[in-house]
């Protein structure tokens, strides 16, 4: 995507290296189609690799703003002298919209754990996630809803009787064992009761689907009367053990509890432990908009999501390819979408079983979930609702009176 530098513009943020399966690349091409219904043209750039058109854009009257994905490129700094490292975006005065998905606090994500500029706007999916962001001491903060794909999707797309995958589970698996070797080191009483805190909260939630582990780690540290510092590296560390371990054996046991059903699976790794009966059909990992292109030729598509309180990715990308979702307790999904008529629920990997037997056997009505199902999901969240709100904070920004920053 090019801008013409005369007329007003943004600039999204891509890093090449980190968004490995298109994920981000996907959204900045949906994203962008809503600006332009603004007048207003996009340009990306790698932030890495591009730094020096970055720097021109960050100089750029006619740049109003810039987008980037789960706070890459928010850390971007400007050296003025030894030890003065300031915000570019501060320097500027050029506002940062970071559309976010994943924990704020996640090791992942310790990149942008200092980016709380006035300048920088996070935008994001997830409401427990919002919160922990403002106790960061990230300033403006929005949860917002995540998008749909028309722009990646195939238009129109085949009725579910044509399709030929019956059901289709996209997941990522790693060692749920190697999460937990990390505290197998504890070399002091902190770490100890960090480890005791670590084995419980996964002990109480790996085997119930309804339990979020992020709220189990909170509920912990009350009971324990200690105060939660997101800035301690050794807080980030348990949460982040913590969510890993949780969601990666569950994980393991959704494969291990299906393996007996013909389930298409698509994933970066080969599942562990699979028994020699096993009918699981293995495909090799893809891009994301390859993905959502299976998606289209799938019955049903299994989401075994993360989040409880937010938004995914895969869940809405399956609604936009019209397959009938079939997805994880989510309340974010539970609130927007009927049960039984627009998506499938499941709260226990034994129900998870009994819904896709139900499935090889033909006894749902799958085009009568899916049908409605995608029209709510595309008109309740198209790609429109981020540039949308972009824009409003612009024009409201632009007239709002001067306030005091005591």
């Amino acid at each position: 995507m090019e801008a013409d530098n005369q007329k007003p513009y943004g600039v999204i943020f891509s890093n090449i290296s980190k968004d490995r399966h298109q994920h981000n690349r996907t959204f900045c091409i949906e994203i962008s189609e809503g600006f332009k219904q603004h007048g207003i043209d996009i340009l990306e750039l790698d932030y890495i690799r591009d730094v020096r058109q970055a720097m021109s854009a960050l100089q750029d009257p006619n740049c109003l703003f810039f987008l980037c994905f789960n706070g890459f490129g928010s850390e971007l700094l400007i050296h003025f002298a030894p030890g003065d490292l300031r915000s570019a975006f501060d320097h500027y005065r050029k506002p940062l919209f970071d559309l976010m998905h994943d924990c704020p606090i996640h090791e992942s994500m310790a990149h942008q754990i200092k980016s709380t500029g006035r300048y920088r706007t996070l935008l994001i999916t997830d409401y427990s996630y919002a919160q922990i962001s403002r106790l960061l001491g990230v300033h403006k903060v929005y949860a917002v809803s995540s998008i749909t794909f028309p722009q990646v999707a195939a238009p129109g797309g085949k009725v579910i009787a044509d399709r030929e995958i019956d059901v289709l589970l996209p997941i990522g698996l790693s060692s749920a064992q190697w999460t937990k070797e990390r505290f197998l080191d504890a070399r002091n009483y902190k770490q100890r009761v960090y480890r005791d805190i670590f084995e419980s909260v996964s002990e109480n939630t790996v085997d119930n689907l309804e339990a979020d582990p992020l709220m189990e780690i909170f509920r912990a540290f009350q009971e324990l009367q200690m105060p939660i510092n997101f800035q301690d590296s050794d807080v980030r560390f348990l949460f982040t053990a913590v969510l890993d371990f949780v969601k990666f054996s569950r994980r393991d046991k959704l494969v291990s509890a299906i393996q007996h059903l013909p389930v298409t699976v698509i994933s970066d790794v080969t599942p562990e432990n699979l028994g020699e009966k096993s009918k699981l059909k293995l495909i090799g990992s893809r891009s994301f908009p390859s993905l959502i292109e299976t998606m289209g030729n799938s019955k049903t598509v299994v989401c075994p999501l993360p989040h409880y309180s937010g938004f995914h990715e895969r869940a809405l990308a399956a609604f936009t390819a019209g397959a009938t979702v079939i997805a994880a307790p989510n309340e974010i999904l539970e609130s927007h979408f009927i049960q039984g008529k627009e998506m499938l629920t499941y709260r226990s990997l034994e129900e998870l079983v009994s819904i896709l037997e139900a499935v090889f056997a033909e006894g749902l009505d799958l085009q009568a979930i899916s049908v409605p199902g995608r029209e709510k999901a595309m008109a309740q969240f198209p790609p429109t609702r981020i540039s949308d709100f972009v824009m409003s904070t612009l024009s409201s920004s632009r007239t709002a009176p001067a306030t005091s920053t005591l």
